[in-house]
């Protein structure tokens, strides 16, 4: 389990780092989603994490795959 929460938290960094990269504001990026800036901003401090569904839209609007986001993720925080 803790293993699943370290993941997540790798996922909540490089989120908000291909959000910005995209000139994306929460708000912005929680509208094309279809939910509240307030859940984006707690999948980024790792308080919640995003339904496989999300993360699905998520790495279509970020224009990156899936996977893509997870690599990142791991080459800042491994």
């Amino acid at each position: 389990m803790s293993n699943a929460i370290y993941k997540m938290t790798e996922l909540g960094y490089a989120l908000k780092e291909y959000r910005i990269r995209h000139n994306l504001t929460q708000l912005a990026l929680a509208r094309k989603i279809g939910v509240s800036a307030n859940t984006v901003h707690l999948w980024e401090t790792k308080r919640c994490r995003p339904a496989m569904s999300s993360l699905v839209i998520l790495s279509d609007i970020l224009d990156e795959p899936l996977v893509q986001i997870i690599v990142m993720a791991k080459k800042y925080y491994d």
